[in-house]
Parts: C-alpha cells; sequence; structure tokens
C-alpha cells in the first residue's frame, strides 16, 4: 500500500475533514502516520441536517452525516498549498460515486493531491453510493479496476460489514487490483430516541459506531483476512492498544481511531495518539481510564419549556427557558425541536438561560414562534468559554448582535473585574430588554450601528481607546459577534495589547459539538466545538 512509520490514522469523516485539520494533525502528532480525508464527491453535497450525531451508551454512537462535501475541486484547490504533509505523510483522498465513471473523474480532479485513494463503497444510508455500490461484485470489480488502469495509485476499498458477501467482495477488490481493504463502516442503520421517543438524528436512522461494533469489525477482518493477502486497515471501536492488538491478531495492518476521539481537543488527540504510540513501542497494554465527566453521554438531551418568546429589536428576539446548565460565558448549547432538527447557541444567561437569537432561517425561525409551554431538548454545554480573570485583572468587553449573549453574561459574573463593556447592535432595542442588560451589566455602553453607518460601533470604540489607551497592555479584552466586526475590532485593539490578551468568540458552523464532524475547522486547524470557540488573536 504505502510504507509509514506508524500504523495509525483517523478513519474518513471523523475530525481531519478540512486541508488545515488535516495539515495541523499531521504536523503535531507524530503517530498518525498517514492522513485520510472525508469522502468526498465530485459535486458538492450538503448532507443531512442536524442532529447528525448521537451518543446512546458510553462510547456507542449512532450519526447520520449524509456524505456532506464540498465538492472535489474545491477540496483539491484548499489542499494543495499545505503540501507535502509534514514529514511527507501520505494522504488518503476518500471518494465516491454513482458509478464507475463518477468515481474516476472525481479521483481524477484530486489526484494530484492524493498518495492513493479510499473508496466509500460502505456507506448504510445514503442512497445510490456507498453499500448500494459496494454490494454489487461487479461494479465494484469495474470500479476498481478502472480508477487502478487509469491513475497507477494505491486503490483501498472501504467495505460495509453489512454486506453478508463482504469476503467474497474483498476477494474481488483484491483481484481487480486494490491495494489494500479498509474494514468496517458503520453497522446498520439504527434508530435513537430521547427520552419521550422522539427520533434523535434528522435523518431517522444512521450507522452505528465505537465501541458496540467492535466484536463484528474483529470478526469481519479476521474472516476477511483469512482469503486476502492485501493489507487492511482495521476500525471500529479502538479506544486502547488492547484493541489494536486485537486487531492485529485478527489479520490488520493499519488502525483507524474514530469515535473514541469523541470531546477530544487538538492537545487530547495528541495525548491519545501518544500513549498509543509508546504502548505500541513497547508492546504493553496501558488501557487509559477516563474522567469521571467522561463517562456521561456526551450528547444527552435534557427536555425543557419555554418560559417566553418576545421581540427584543426588528430583527432579534429572546427566548427563556425554564431550565439550564450552569456554564461559563462564550462555551454554548444545541436546542433541538423534535423532528425538525438543532443549532448551537450560548446563552446570556444560564441558571435560568435566555438566548439571544435572528429569525434567520428554517430552524431559528421555529424557535421565533415558540410558545409559553412549548418543549425545547437541549444538549451541552460544549466549548471552552472565556477564562475568569484573574485577580486584580481588567476586562474590556464587546458583543455585537446575537453575539452580545456571553458578552453579557461574562460582565454579570465579573463585574468587579468589568473596566467597559460595549454592545453594538444594527437597530434599536426594546425599553425593557435595555433595562434587562444594564441591570446586568456594568459600565455599559450601547451603540446603534445602523445600515446607514456600518462600522461605526468600531470606530466610536477606536477612539474611545485612542483617548485613555494608557496601561491597556494589561487588560483583557473578551469579543463575541459577527465575524467582520470581531477581525475590525481584534485589529484594533491589537494596537493597544498583546494579541495573546485578546479573546474571541468565534462563530463557525458547529455540526456535532463533540470534535468528530469537523465541520468547524479553523483556518490555523483546530476545531472550534473543541479547541474553541474561545481562541486568541494567535490562535
Amino acid at each position: 500500500m504505502f510504507q509509514v512509520q506508524w500504523p495509525f490514522t483517523i478513519p474518513s469523516g471523523v475530525v481531519t475533514t478540512t486541508p488545515a485539520v488535516i495539515s495541523r494533525i499531521a504536523r503535531e502528532i507524530d503517530e498518525i502516520g498517514f492522513l485520510t480525508t472525508k469522502t468526498l464527491s465530485l459535486e458538492p453535497r450538503s448532507g443531512y441536517r442536524e442532529p447528525i450525531i448521537n451518543q446512546y451508551h458510553q462510547g456507542c454512537y449512532i450519526n447520520a452525516v449524509g456524505l456532506p462535501s464540498p465538492g472535489a475541486e474545491w477540496f483539491a484547490r484548499e489542499t494543495r498549498p499545505f503540501l507535502p504533509l509534514y514529514n511527507s505523510k501520505p494522504l488518503l483522498v476518500s471518494i465516491m460515486g454513482g458509478d464507475p465513471e463518477e468515481f474516476l473523474k472525481c479521483a481524477e480532479v484530486l489526484n494530484d493531491v492524493a498518495d492513493a485513494f479510499e473508496l466509500n463503497l460502505s456507506c448504510p444510508h445514503v442512497k445510490a453510493a456507498g453499500q448500494s455500490i459496494g454490494g454489487d461484485p461487479e461494479m465494484v470489480e469495474r470500479i476498481i479496476r478502472l480508477l487502478f488502469e487509469r491513475l497507477g495509485k494505491p486503490i483501498i476499498a472501504k467495505l460495509s460489514p453489512n454486506l453478508s458477501n463482504v469476503v467474497e467482495i474483498a476477494s474481488i477488490c483484491e483481484k481487480a487490483g486494490a491495494g489494500g481493504l479498509s474494514l468496517i463502516n458503520t453497522v446498520g442503520p439504527g434508530m435513537a430516541v430521547d427520552n419521550d421517543g422522539n427520533p434523535i438524528l434528522s435523518n431517522v436512522v444512521g450507522g452505528i459506531s465505537g465501541a458496540a461494533i467492535k466484536p463484528i469489525g474483529l470478526k469481519i477482518v479476521r474472516d476477511v483476512a483469512a482469503k486476502v493477502r492485501i493489507p487492511i486497515i482495521a476500525s471500529g471501536g479502538i479506544s486502547s492498544f488492547g484493541d489494536v492488538e486485537a486487531y492485529r491478531k485478527a489479520g490488520a495492518s493499519f488502525f483507524a481511531v474514530g469515535s473514541a476521539l469523541a470531546g477530544m481537543s487538538t492537545e487530547g488527540i495528541k495525548t491519545f495518539f501518544r500513549s498509543m504510540g509508546n504502548c505500541y513501542r513497547s508492546k504493553k497494554l496501558k488501557i487509559k481510564v477516563k474522567a469521571a465527566r467522561d463517562l456521561l453521554p456526551t450528547t444527552a438531551y435534557s427536555r425543557t419549556e419555554v418560559v417566553s418568546n418576545r421581540q427584543v429589536s426588528s430583527n432579534m428576539f429572546m427566548l427563556e427557558l425554564e431550565t439550564g446548565v450552569a456554564c461559563r460565558p462564550g462555551q454554548f448549547f444545541f436546542l433541538r425541536i423534535p423532528n425538525f432538527g438543532e443549532k448551537p447557541f450560548s446563552p446570556m444567561t444560564d441558571s435560568k438561560p435566555a438566548y439571544l437569537i435572528r429569525a434567520v432561517g428554517p430552524f431559528t425561525q421555529k424557535l421565533s414562534i415558540l410558545e409559553k409551554g412549548d418543549a425545547v431538548y437541549v444538549r451541552g454545554p460544549y466549548g471552552n468559554g472565556f477564562e475568569e480573570p484573574n485577580p486584580g485583572e481588567k476586562l474590556i468587553l464587546l458583543g455585537g448582535g446575537t453575539g452580545a449573549a456571553p458578552i453579557i453574561m461574562a460582565a454579570s459574573k465579573w463585574s468587579s473585574s468589568v473596566l467597559r463593556t460595549y454592545l453594538g447592535f444594527s437597530c434599536k432595542i426594546e425599553g425593557r430588554f435595555e433595562r434587562r442588560i444594564r441591570s446586568l451589566t456594568p459600565s455599559l455602553e450601547i451603540l446603534i450601528d445602523d445600515p446607514g453607518r456600518v462600522g461605526f460601533a468600531v470606530e466610536y470604540i477606536e477612539s474611545k481607546i485612542e483617548a485613555s489607551s494608557k496601561g491597556m497592555e494589561n487588560i483583557a479584552v473578551y469579543l463575541c459577534g459577527p465575524r467582520s466586526m470581531m477581525k475590525r475590532a481584534g485589529e484594533v485593539f491589537s494596537r493597544f495589547t498583546r494579541p495573546d490578551r485578546i479573546y474571541i468568540a468565534r462563530e463557525d458552523v458547529m455540526r456535532c459539538g463533540i470534535g468528530l464532524c469537523g465541520s468547524c475547522g479553523t483556518e490555523k486547524g483546530l476545531r472550534s466545538c473543541v479547541d474553541g470557540p474561545i481562541l486568541t488573536m494567535e490562535d
């Protein structure tokens, strides 16, 4: 297949789904011997709406992401600047298609960034792709033979555990020219429900991964290894070196760790693979014992009800819920409406949670019409939040639009440390709401950045800082709001204080909240939901 120093990778669709994250993981985690991309399609695909994943039991997950893809051309273009990867680690590019010609076209677009191709012949819940293609022996043979003959690069077939003839398909892959096999993908589909019996996933059904499928993965690897001579990449429930050894004895040569990385920051993943590497060197079994907080389902929902829901400006409403969970300012929760979807929001208050929301899409529009007593399901908190200031440390706070919510919470929790708070809105806010936030927020200035004078809020703050900039180098700055506003504000504040003292709550697209889907990857290769969303200007 290819020569690597370490036999570990992360499977397609998990963590390493954007070029910047792929590059950072390759650079910072020596023990990952090769990188695997998400499954890429020729044309862009949106995938399924949230919720896309649920942990229904400790270490056991069900997901239906729907193979979202930015498209082959976009991925190739965005990946080229990061190549070659650190230490020339190979890049295994996962691709999909509905027929041999589509697989070939997709591979040709990605050919100059790929060291090898993984063929997704195994996704269990996407029609006319994945498992529906991989279960047809003639189609599988045609696809592999075509790509191998045209491109001459290693072809890895990822097969489904749901096939009754998986050993037969594996033998066909080998004869057609496959350089290796990836075993297994998720099992199922199955269905997860909440405590009231409502299906959780937006697609209703999804593939099962994690600890629950390890026995199936081990059996399939053993059965296939007895019939083929090409290398096998094993995945399915690997969370310790003991699991690696079990798969190795079953016949695998490489090992992909996926669901076990749920909730881990980039530093956490580094620690995990360092431990795996140490065990691999010494061949001593060392099973990591998880902290008590990790024993709780990371996507568990609690049911609450709407207390009030009212407009606080012409483009923003405040949703108040009956019960909540304590959190730090800047942490976020997913609010879910059964059979409709979910989205992440950062609250303005936590014990009696209040959220500032704009009705900009179908889900937020649905939230905007909820009435008192309506049910909402909540999971979280996620992310790292703003840090509590050190004794004697002073804060300048700036929030814009719905990004005012965590800033209001920070000002309320740490009022003795707040030097000044600025909140910018694009239109006048309702009087009762203004009185409420003034009661929570000391030293507050409210700025209206209406369409006729966009940028006024930041310009005003800049003039205020320039007039009293002495001693600013010892002040921490907390920012949250629209990306363009935060970028401009960060540039302004960085002239007066160190970039590592400017903390920005990023508003990246977050779909899973536990670091697995990678949709919230930043420009520098972090994932906002687990490495952030609070990052400094240096991050």
